[in-house]
Parts: structure tokens; sequence; C-alpha cells
């Protein structure tokens, strides 16, 4: 297949375009990056891990301006209907669950958080999701927010992804659950040959300590430190 590309945006958020085109965790306020909402037409899919505001972001907005298919966890899918998204444009998974759409599959996986926002009749909260997404030989695993724990290698063994993205820091204002040092141990469990240091604040050493860490352990993996507006190409 073609070379499968990403399109960092800023914090969590990300867009992977390959045979379909994906959205991630779109928060794109206050002014984070320069895009917005009308930028993403031809959006296929939208993921969403979990309810937190950085990462549940303008998914309601997008997802009505291009009937792209929001694939979130139930608690995230009720908050958006009451926002207006339809349902036939919402796809609940848990982990375990797998969807396909050609050669297209993502996977939702295990992480260790939680999704508790603001919904419409109170705080609610919810179960979060990590997602592997597989474009035949090419595989991508975004570990959501999450602090360490030991299955991960065991997602490196079962599923040999290629590149994840992974938390090195902290959302403004918030506490980092994976810090850096412990995202390089994440990294060498993982077993990949690329990975992307996502979630912290732009101007923070969270990227640098985690490739130090990276380093430290000699772990033959290329470090991708991305800005928000930079592509990155996998190939195939």
């Amino acid at each position: 297949m073609s070379n499968v590309t990403i399109d960092y945006h800023g914090l969590s958020a990300f867009s992977v375009d390959a045979t379909q085109t994906v959205l991630v965790d779109p928060w794109l306020e206050p002014n984070w990056i320069a895009a917005e909402p009308t930028n993403f037409e031809g959006t296929d899919y939208i993921l969403v891990t979990h309810g937190a505001h950085d990462h549940l972001g303008s998914t309601a907005e997008i997802a009505i301006g291009t009937d792209a298919t929001v694939i979130t966890e139930p608690a995230v899918a009720d908050h958006l209907s009451d926002h207006g998204v339809p349902q036939d444009q919402l796809q609940t998974m848990v982990w375990g669950n797998a969807f396909a759409d050609g050669e297209m599959i993502i996977r939702a996986l295990e992480t260790r958080h939680i999704s508790y926002f603001e919904g419409t009749d109170g705080p609610v909260s919810g179960t979060p999701l990590s997602f592997l997404l597989e474009f035949g030989e090419q595989s991508l695993y975004y570990l959501g927010d999450t602090a360490i724990f030991r299955d991960l290698e065991l997602f490196g063994e079962l599923y040999s992804p290629n590149t994840a993205l992974v938390p090195v820091g902290s959302a403004p204002g918030a506490l980092a659950p994976l810090p850096p040092e412990e995202a390089a141990l994440a990294t060498e469990w993982l077993g990949v040959k690329k990975v992307v240091p996502v979630h912290y604040v732009p101007g923070s050493d969270a990227p640098e300590r985690f490739s130090d860490a990276v380093a430290e352990r000699g772990l033959a993996v290329t470090v991708e430190t991305l800005k928000p507006g930079d592509q990155l190409t996998l190939d195939g």
C-alpha cells in the first residue's frame, strides 16, 4: 500500500492519512495551533481516547461538519449525541474491540487513566482507550493518556507496532501521568522502530528528557519530535 503520513496538530492531536483519513483527539483550542475545524473536510474517522477537554476538543463540531464517524468509549459517545452528533456517526468501543474498514483495522486497547468530564447533566466517568491502527504492514500505536503498566509489553509482543505516539508530559495546568523516563521504558517494551513524543506543554524539557532516556537505554528506535504543523511519513 502507499505510505502512511502523520500530521501533528499539537499536544495529542494528529491526523493519519492512509487508506482513510483519521483524526485523533482533536483539541485545537485555545489557539493551540492555527488549524480550524473547517480544515478537516475529507476526514473519515475521528478517534477520541477519553473525555478530557484536551482530547475531546472540537470533536462534535468537526463530526457534524464533515459527517466523519467518531470512534470512542460509550460515555463520550453519549455526550457527543447530546451535543448534536447523529447516532449513525457514533461507533463505541471497549478494550479488545477491533473495527475494520477495508485494509484499515482500529483496535481499542487498555490504558491506565480516567475518562472524567462534565456531561450535560453533571460529571460523567467512562473507560479511556488507546488505539492501534493497522494499515497492512504499517501499524501505529497511540497510547492515549496512561500511567505505566506492564501490559504495554504484552501489546508489543501481540501486535508488533512499527511506530508509537507516547505521552511524555502533561497538559497545561496538569500533572504528567507518564514521565519521560517511564515513557522510555514503555517504548522499550513496545519494541517500535519509531516513536513520537506527545502530550507535553510547548517549551517544556519533556521531549528532550525522553530522548535522553531512550538513548540511555540504548534503544534502536528513532525519536521523531514534531512541532505543530509537521508531517511524518512512515515508509511502507
